[in-house]
Parts: C-alpha cells; structure tokens; sequence
C-alpha cells in the first residue's frame, strides 16, 4: 500500500469510526479482512439498537450491489481470505432471523469447501496469504481509537437518556 494510501485510509478511519457499520464496510472496501474481523469481535462490547442493526442490514445488502462483486468473488478462495470470510459470519451472527440474516447465510453457503478444490495431482499449491497487513499501519491503535470513540458515543447516549438533554458535541472529536 502506498503512502498516500495508507494515510487516506487512516484518515478516513478515524473520521468514519463514529459508526462501526460504516467502519466494516471501509475495511471491506480497502480489503482489510483480518481488521473488519477484528472490529466485528468488538461489536459485541457495543449497544446494540435497532438502528445498529438496520444498519447492518444496509451493509449486507450492499454487499450484493456491483460495488462489492470483487469482495464476492474473493469468497472462491477460502484459503486466501478466510478473515473475510469469519467477517462475514460475525455479521451473520449479529442479525436477527431477517431477509439479511437469509440473503447472507445463503451466500456464505455458496463459498466452497477448501477441500474440493484440491488439484486431482494431490499436488498442492502453496496458499497465497491473506492480503497482509499494510506495513505502516498501526491496526492496533486504530482499533483502540475505535473503542475510545465508541465508549464517549455510548457515554453521550447515556447521559442523553439520563437527563435529556443535549450535551456538547464536541465531546465526540
């Protein structure tokens, strides 16, 4: 990864991680498997509401636009994106019984048993490994900024729930 791309995608993070969705589906664009995977473990520690899961209903029929096809496809190889693939099933498991919970356990059901796909020479080829991580990327860091900002949203939340009033904004930048 560039430069210049690894510094668009942090600074993207950072603004886009007010919304765990819309930081999923950053990772999955810029095909951060392991780190989309690693968020979805987060979204467990998170308030989950009906607009958190709407919104990862939105994400999972995106993933069926044009826009994705290539995530899609990716889904062939299993030994080569098997974050992508656990990402997935961590969406699938957050959902409830839901046309998007059944719009994703069939596409999960469609990827292929990794044994299958075995060459008939028993010959295997070595896998090709997952999209490493960028070098230049704390992914660590930005998973811990991710929380620090999740915990002052779930901290605003309950203060508006407790008082009803409306506190300083501000406290979220």
């Amino acid at each position: 990864m560039l430069t210049e791309s690894r510094n668009l995608f942090c600074c993207l993070y950072r603004s886009w991680c007010h919304n765990p969705v819309t930081t999923v589906s950053l990772c999955f664009l810029t095909q951060n498997y392991r780190h989309a995977y690693d968020l979805i473990q987060k979204f467990g520690d998170l308030e989950v509401t009906v607009d958190f899961l709407t919104e990862v209903d939105k994400l999972v029929q995106l993933i069926e636009c044009p826009i994705f096809t290539y995530l899609r496809l990716q889904l062939l190889d299993v030994k080569s994106h098997p974050y992508l693939i656990k990402a997935l099933y961590g969406l699938l498991m957050l959902l409830p019984q839901s046309s998007a919970f059944q719009l994703l356990s069939h596409r999960l059901q469609c990827v292929p048993n990794p044994e299958l796909l075995q060459t008939e020479d028993g010959v295997k080829a070595a896998p090709r490994s997952q999209k490493a991580d960028s070098p230049g990327i704390d992914y660590a860091e930005l998973l811990q900024h991710f929380e620090r900002v999740q915990k002052q949203h779930l901290d605003v939340r309950h203060q508006r729930s407790g008082r009803g009033d409306h506190p300083d904004r501000r406290a979220l930048l």
